[in-house]
Formats: C-alpha cells, sequence, structure tokens
C-alpha cells in the first residue's frame, strides 16, 4: 500500500502497512515513528522505529502540519467502550500470538507505547474487562516474577467474588462499580510512573481470558 501519514493522538508516524478488517470493524497499522513520541519528526528525532497501531487510536494526517487528535471521548460513551474492547481484544491477541511471551508482546507489537499514550481511564476498564473475563483463573495460571502477577490474581479475586455475590452481573456491571477492584484498577492504572506493571497486569489477565463476544 502507499505510505500515508497518521497520528496516534498527537504522535505523527507513516503508514506502511495494515491487517484487516478485524471483526469489529477496526484494522491494525504498521507504522514507522520516530522514537520520541513528544516530538515532532525531524533530523533530530527521525522515524527510525516500526511498530503496529490499531485504528481506533489513529486519525489521518493528510497536511504536513503537526496532526492533533482532540476528539477525546468519555471512557463511558459509546466510542469510549470501542475504545476499551478493541484494546482488550489487542491485547488478547498479542499475548497468545507469542505464546504468553511477555517481552516478545512488548516487541512485536509495540505495546507499551501504545499503553502509556492510552488514557488512563480506559487503561482502568481493560483492567476490569480483563479481570471479570479470567475471573475463573488459578494462582498457579497467573504466576509471574514481577509484581504483575500479584496484581492478576488479586484482580481475578475481586472479580470472581463480586461475581458470587451479583449472580446476574455482567462484565458491564462489574466494570461500572463502585468497588474494591475498580478503585485498585484506578490506582494502577493512573500510576504514569511505572505504568508497565500495569500493561503486565492486563497481558497476564488477557493471557487466560477469553476475548470479549464480538459486536
Amino acid at each position: 500500500m502507499a505510505s500515508s501519514r497518521f497520528a496516534l493522538r498527537s504522535a505523527p508516524a507513516t503508514v506502511i502497512d495494515r491487517k484487516g478488517p478485524w471483526p469489529d470493524g477496526s484494522w491494525e497499522y504498521q507504522v514507522r515513528a520516530a522514537c520520541n513520541f513528544s516530538r515532532r519528526p525531524g533530523p533530530d528525532n527521525p522515524e527510525s522505529r516500526t511498530t503496529w497501531w490499531p485504528s481506533w487510536a489513529t486519525t489521518p494526517s493528510p497536511t504536513n502540519e503537526e496532526p492533533v487528535n482532540d476528539n477525546i471521548s468519555n471512557s463511558e460513551s459509546e466510542d469510549g467502550e470501542q475504545e476499551i474492547l478493541s484494546l482488550h481484544r489487542l491485547l488478547a491477541r498479542a499475548i497468545t500470538a507469542v505464546d504468553n511471551n511477555m517481552e516478545e508482546a512488548f516487541v512485536v507489537f509495540g505495546l507499551p507505547s501504545l499503553w502509556s499514550l492510552t488514557r488512563p481511564e480506559v487503561r482502568r476498564q481493560v483492567l476490569l474487562l480483563a479481570a471479570w473475563e479470567a475471573r475463573s483463573a488459578t494462582a498457579a495460571e497467573l504466576e509471574s516474577p514481577s509484581s504483575a502477577g500479584q496484581y492478576a490474581w488479586a484482580f481475578t479475586q475481586y472479580a470472581s467474588s463480586w461475581a458470587e455475590q451479583h449472580p446476574d452481573g455482567n462484565a458491564n456491571a462489574f466494570c461500572a462499580g463502585p468497588h474494591s477492584a475498580r478503585h485498585a484498577a484506578s490506582s494502577l492504572a493512573f500510576d504514569r510512573d511505572d505504568f508497565l506493571v500495569s500493561l503486565e497486569t492486563a497481558l497476564l489477565l488477557c493471557s487466560r481470558a477469553a476475548a470479549p463476544e464480538e459486536s
């Protein structure tokens, strides 16, 4: 395909390949992006990094001006819900594609960059959704040498306990809260100093959970 300009939020990049459409209508774009996402590409910040971005997080950039996506929807809105579902599916596909190898998933799919640019509210909801889907997982299945394993196990316990107390409950009700799991997910998702812990936690949960049903 011909190269075109896209942006992930305010980070510009050049699209060099794509995959899709997926069942939810989204695409994934392989892009050539600058190493420093916070600055405009240039001689001192070349587009030397190749990674994959989901279409829901991109916006076309037909001009040479720095693209800006100001359409930040509320995470509880229809658009926000689709963003949450799409990100959850992407994480589930990524960790499955590399046989649950966390480091390989980071490199192959460029997940740290994507996760760091994702709104904390969305990260929180992805954690909750993944916890709900993995609520039947055992401690052994979530075993990890990092603190993410402890977080993942705690989230499944939260979700399992909530499901027992609300036999008619579903994923939407669980993710809406308020309860201890939501508070814990907020604390983890809004921690930008150590955001990789929340990403690892989400991937561990996704590795033991079926992706949401296609709508």
